[in-house]
């Protein structure tokens, strides 16, 4: 039996069960045995890629958004950069190379940069990126001025709690051990107390995923925009809004596995609710726009056009070119299941798509 189970195991027999939140939180961010402190998790050889990894467009593209709307940001004097969950850093170095390249302006702004990371397996990819960041544990502890927030894949990585609607109360999933001592899932005996983030007349059976730490930072990062001013892009995974069935999944290799198979050594993730998202930014004064499918995004702001422009200058590229669009706006791909929603301050009148 690995370390980790142990540790569950212990936790399940002292209290009689665990929440599914506490337990996939040991799973994949224990100090010395959770998931995030594995090495080369990220990639071809990892268990999962993302869009920065696949393309350099995509952080080009995303600049796109930005500059246009640097007639409104540049009247704030100082401007932060902001990354939740950056990995190896590949979205913000783009994103600089971009501005750097297309508005010196818009560059020589940004004084500040910060990544709001856990993993300490990557804090050496992103101190080797030259960027001299601030690697921080606490939205808190970014400055008090406009900040252009970044989250790529982020909030689906977040483990959270799940809660089944039957007959009009809401209970929560939990697990616990069976005959055997494996890992189960088991409904609580009594209903839960519930809050305005809950669904309201959810279909019979409809399970409802809920992370209070993604309630509470994002309530910070509204705040802290609404108050200072800044533009918060967040691209993810998009919940299935006609599914009633819960989204928490396990990844090796690149492959879907169950849920507790190999603790500790599986990227464990679910699509996160973009409804709910809008509605904590709505609650604390902050203006939204999309959500808008990833594919819709990126040909919106030009990746098409770069794309043939990058094909042009590198005609031996051309396959690789085409297979990294594809696998950005593809149907089949990353296009229709990713959404991008941005979220903004209402004091200026920015333009998105």
């Amino acid at each position: 039996m690995k370390n980790i189970e142990i540790i569950l195991k212990k936790n399940i027999k002292k209290f009689g069960f665990i929440s599914v939140e506490k337990f996939f939180n040991v799973v994949l961010y224990h100090d010395e045995l959770g998931y995030y402190n594995n090495n080369k998790i990220i990639g071809k050889s990892g268990d999962f890629i993302t869009a920065p990894e696949i393309s350099q467009t995509f952080g080009e593209i995303l600049s796109n958004s930005l500059l246009l709307n640097y007639s409104k940001i540049k009247k704030n004097k100082l401007v932060s950069l902001v990354e939740l969950g950056p990995g190896r850093g590949f979205l913000t170095r783009d994103i600089l190379r971009t501005l750097k390249k297309l508005n010196i302006d818009f560059f020589k702004k940004i004084d500040a940069i910060y990544f709001l990371e856990k993993s300490k397996s990557f804090f050496r990819y992103l101190k080797e990126l030259d960027l001299s960041p601030s690697i921080i544990d606490d939205i808190g502890k970014v400055s008090e001025n406009f900040n252009i927030i970044i989250a790529n894949e982020f909030f689906d990585a977040l483990p959270v709690n799940q809660y089944i609607f039957r007959k009009n109360k809401w209970y929560e999933i939990v697990i616990c051990l069976d005959k055997n001592e494996k890992f189960k899932f088991s409904i609580a005996k009594n209903p839960t107390k519930i809050n305005f983030c809950f669904p309201n007349n959810p279909p019979d059976g409809y399970i409802f995923e809920y992370s209070g730490y993604m309630i509470n930072l994002l309530a910070d990062i509204c705040k802290k925009i609404s108050s200072f001013g800044g533009i918060f892009i967040l691209i993810d995974y998009a919940r299935n809004k006609k599914s009633k069935q819960g989204t928490i999944e396990s990844l090796k290799q690149h492959r879907k596995v169950d849920l507790f198979f190999d603790l500790g050594n599986c990227d464990i993730s679910y699509k996160p609710d973009f409804d709910l998202i809008k509605k904590i930014s709505v609650n604390n004064n902050c203006k939204v726009f999309g959500p808008f499918t990833q594919s819709f995004f990126l040909q919106s702001y030009g990746i098409n056009e770069r794309i043939n422009l990058l094909i042009k200058n590198n005609p031996k590229q051309k396959n690789e070119l085409l297979l990294q669009k594809l696998r950005l706006i593809g149907d089949n791909y990353m296009g229709k299941i990713f959404k991008v929603l941005i979220i903004t301050d209402t004091k200026y009148n920015y333009e998105f798509i």
